[in-house]
């Protein structure tokens, strides 16, 4: 075959050949004919391509723009081949399953490539698993995901879900990016069972909990030791008051949710917004930290001078490449603080926010 395009067409009308002998195809033609039979939701093909992957990375999740309930259950079949004790395919090399929905430069190397060039595109994928445990990568394949949770998932999502449930002995199932909003707090239980707090890089918590549904919350989000960016956004405003409890218990809860910041080996980007039970305790929380900040935002959060005075003492933001305080009434605050510290971080600072910010 020759030319920058294989002739995947000619090749996918003869569906049942090409699955009888997707041994002898030559690997590089796997990428070019897995994304025509996944466009074209040829699921038979798809499964069969699935297991029998020449390459340790499959980033399908680039191709997924749109959830299809049939090409899913194809894919996660193909999977569940691989387990099976009676399906050994020679050249299968499958380490990863990425189906995470972004840009992966994997499918855009020519046909006539050779199998080094597609390694070369797996390297990251490769760097990436290192955070797994040792046995974990050396028994079970992977599937790496960003999740979004929320009180109601489409059937694709709740399709994978349920599968990944049943084989959380057989696989090794790892979310990067996670978003959560405002789900029961079953299916928060459901997805920690399945998924290891320890390997999520992002979080976006978008709730209407109290602080006693996020103190209960606290120990998974302590457990995300290697979390790099954090937004706090409450959907509503009144996350701080706690009807029926008493302030002793509203403190303990507070304590428990900043406790969790000293269990961050890399924390480097904190966004918050409406988070008002933290006033008078920024020091607590940037006191925490295992590592100085790149980024802070608040918005429209209640703060109090005993917050800003910390700002020109705290090492934590010595670093800052982006401030951004914005939706703030500041003008009953002494700004000197802020002065001291626009002063320390000169040098970094690229990005400086006070929109809407009465001063």
């Amino acid at each position: 075959m020759s030319g920058q395009t294989p002739p995947t067409h000619t090749l996918l009308t003869h569906e049942a050949l090409i699955m009888s002998s997707l041994e002898e195809l030559p690997t590089v033609v796997f990428p070019a004919l897995f994304k025509e039979a996944f466009a074209g939701r040829q699921t038979n093909l798809l499964k069969a391509m699935v297991a029998a992957w020449p390459f340790p990375c499959l980033p399908v999740g680039s191709l997924m723009k749109k959830p299809n309930l049939e090409t899913l259950q194809a894919l996660l079949d193909g999977i569940d081949m691989r387990l099976t004790r009676e399906f050994h395919p020679r050249r299968a090399k499958l380490q990863v399953l990425d189906m995470r929905n972004m840009y992966h430069a994997f499918w855009n190397i020519r046909a006539d490539a050779n199998d080094s060039d597609y390694k070369s595109k797996t390297l990251d994928e490769k760097q990436l698993v290192k955070v797994l445990p040792r046995y974990a990568r050396r028994q079970r394949l992977k599937v790496i995901v960003n999740l979004s949770i929320s009180s109601h998932f489409n059937k694709s999502k709740a399709y994978f879900l349920n599968w990944a449930k049943q084989r959380i002995g057989s696989l090794y199932f790892c979310c990067i990016k996670m978003k959560i909003w405002d789900p029961p707090d079953q299916v928060i239980r459901d997805i920690f069972n399945v998924f290891d707090p320890e390997h999520i890089t992002e979080l976006e918590l978008n709730t209407d909990w109290t602080l006693l549904q996020l103190a209960h919350f606290a120990p998974y989000f302590g457990h995300m030791k290697n979390l790099q960016k954090v937004f706090l956004a409450p959907l509503h405003k009144n996350t701080s008051p706690i009807i029926n409890i008493t302030s002793a218990t509203e403190a303990k809860c507070v304590h428990k949710i900043i406790s969790q910041f000293s269990q961050f080996n890399c924390l480097q980007h904190i966004f918050m917004k409406h988070v008002h039970f933290l006033r008078d305790y920024m020091n607590q929380v940037l006191g925490c930290l295992m590592t100085p900040l790149e980024t802070l935002s608040i918005t429209q959060c209640l703060i109090s001078q005993r917050d800003f005075d910390l700002f020109s003492c705290s090492q934590n933001l010595f670093k800052l490449k982006h401030l951004e305080i914005r939706g703030m009434i500041l003008y009953a605050l002494d700004l000197m603080p802020l002065r001291g510290l626009l002063q320390k971080v000169a040098d970094t600072l690229e990005i400086l926010d006070f929109q809407w910010c009465r001063m």
